[in-house]
């Protein structure tokens, strides 16, 4: 009996989860922004301006979703003039409701953008305004108070951030974590997380994972360093609406990719099966060492040839699961992990 990872049913909506405009440090409007995602098949973009909460309703149309959220610091006490060495945790806040709009734990320090448009007191807000500390309990008191007043909290960038993966595996109530971010890999890191992403799901948490831009648009689009259109997630909900699209992503409904696409996942006749575009490259993710006796964790094709649907046998001490492709032109494509006992496997 086929069981499906990613639904059967539904439509894939194109998203960016993570970026910046004017209200923030980005050189670009929200209006601006959802024009360039729009003309590039984008159906959903979140502006996650930096530490200040704008709800961008007015431009959701019936083929565009615009999803409301933003980006909150914690930032190490170091030496202010080597701000190359600060550990710093940025947390991706996306709003469950249109409605939602509270900063959380607002600490003035980092709201020089908001102060622009409103005194920081004014906000609306939730925790009282602070000074926040960089602790794992005041990181774990903001993802709490976020998660209590309505958004789910992804962390961004692990290796941009500094931090050690004893410290980051600490954090609780994270809905994933982003194993691709263009802004980074433009500013000179791989961009790929992966290996923080399995830090989690070895420590045996339940969490998704993210591809996003992060852009803050300082290059024109057309450029090679341009911070739009690198990293993207394809959501599969019922319908184009805040609703549906929301209980997608918190259900693990969507995958993340820099090119590929994939069109199905599966698992029928104790193999799990990936159905994608063409790719040179397939391989199989799991808490142990994917290889073993009759199986391999990989599956390669010489240049000229292409791969459009690979399988892997399971194994009981596999725990968890998850795929990543590569094109020819070494674009990555990741599913999200799933733990087998989940599954009834």
């Amino acid at each position: 009996m086929r069981q499906y990872l990613l639904p059967e049913k539904g439509t894939f909506y194109k998203a960016n989860l993570h970026s910046h405009s004017v209200f923030s440090d980005g050189k670009k409007t929200p209006e601006e922004m959802k024009a360039a995602y729009k003309a590039r098949g984008y159906s959903i973009l979140a502006i996650t301006d930096h530490e200040y909460m704008v709800t961008h309703n007015d431009l959701t149309e019936d083929d565009f979703l615009m999803l409301n959220g933003y980006e909150a610091y914690i930032k190490e006490n170091c030496d202010p003039t080597n701000k190359r060495f600060m550990k710093t945790v940025h947390l991706n806040l996306i709003a469950k409701d249109p409605t939602v709009d509270k900063h959380i734990l607002p600490d003035p320090e980092y709201m020089r953008f908001a102060a622009r448009f409103c005194p920081v007191e004014q906000l609306p807000q939730a925790g009282g305004l602070c000074r926040r500390q960089y602790t794992v309990g005041d990181v774990n008191r903001l993802i709490r108070l976020a998660n209590e007043n309505g958004y789910y909290v992804v962390y961004n960038h692990p290796v941009w951030s500094r931090e050690v993966l004893s410290v980051i595996t600490q954090y609780q109530g994270l809905l994933g974590v982003e194993v691709y971010n263009h802004g980074v890999c433009l500013e000179g890191y791989s961009g790929d997380d992966g290996k923080v992403y399995d830090e989690f799901l070895r420590a045996g948490r339940r969490m998704f994972c993210f591809a996003n831009d992060d852009n803050h648009n300082k290059q024109p689009d057309d450029s090679p360093m341009s911070d739009s259109f690198g990293g993207f997630n394809m959501i599969k909900a019922e319908k184009l609406d805040y609703a549906s699209v929301i209980a997608a992503i918190l259900r693990g409904d969507l995958y993340c990719s820099t090119g590929p696409l994939i069109r199905e996942l599966y698992i029928e006749d104790g193999a799990v099966h990936i159905a994608c575009s063409p790719v040179r490259e397939v391989y199989l993710v799991t808490e142990c060492r994917p290889s073993a006796p009759g199986r391999k964790g990989s599956i390669r094709v010489s240049p000229g040839d292409e791969i459009t649907h690979a399988e892997f046998r399971l194994l009981p001490e596999d725990r968890y699961i998850r795929l990543e492709v590569v094109d020819a032109q070494g674009h990555k494509a990741f599913t999200q992990a799933y733990f087998l006992e989940d599954l009834g496997l």
